[in-house]
């Protein structure tokens, strides 16, 4: 049988704001080696309560992290994060693993990931939607947290570049 554990947002931003200006030594810090955002992010996201995939037939279909010799590209780096999040609603025929949607830029809420992507459409930087600024009903800005340039509760208005929003469900175990 199938379970569906919807993503724990709360938890998933909480971790992004204790942790967007330090690091946490259970994790590799990637600064030095092209930046630490996707490695945050993927923390970020473990946080909210999804959990390691090796179901996947190849390395590039799972996302883990044990150790800097013991972890998946989609761990640490941001467009193998971006396929293996996305490419695995439409494969993922046997239902395992986390459930994500490209959505647009009003349907995000907390917890939520917004990555920045050069033209051709491939994601070069990773971060998470730690708060909603609201006027009544009226979007007024998200703030987001972040590693490479570390970022506490930034504004999204003021990230300059072409930008992609993934919304997080949960996940089939």
């Amino acid at each position: 049988m199938v379970n569906f554990t919807k993503y724990d947002r709360k938890s998933a931003a909480q971790y992004a704001m204790k942790w967007a200006l330090s690091r946490n030594t259970a994790y590799r810090d990637y600064e030095n080696w092209g930046g630490d955002c996707t490695n945050f992010i993927s923390q970020c996201v473990h946080a909210g309560g999804i959990t390691f995939d090796h179901d996947g037939n190849n390395i590039l279909k799972q996302w883990y992290w044990y150790s800097d010799m013991n972890r998946t590209p989609s761990w640490t780096a941001a467009e193998p994060f971006y396929k293996y999040i996305i490419g695995n609603n439409s494969s993922n025929t046997h239902n395992f693993g986390i459930y994500a949607e490209e959505v647009d830029y009003y349907d995000l809420e907390v917890g939520d990931i917004v990555q920045l992507v050069y033209e051709d459409n491939l994601a070069y930087h990773t971060m998470i939607i730690s708060d909603v600024i609201l006027d009544g009903n009226f979007l007024v800005d998200y703030l987001i947290c972040q590693h490479t340039y570390d970022l506490l509760n930034y504004p999204l208005s003021l990230k300059v570049g072409e930008k992609r929003f993934i919304k997080i469900f949960g996940y089939y175990d």
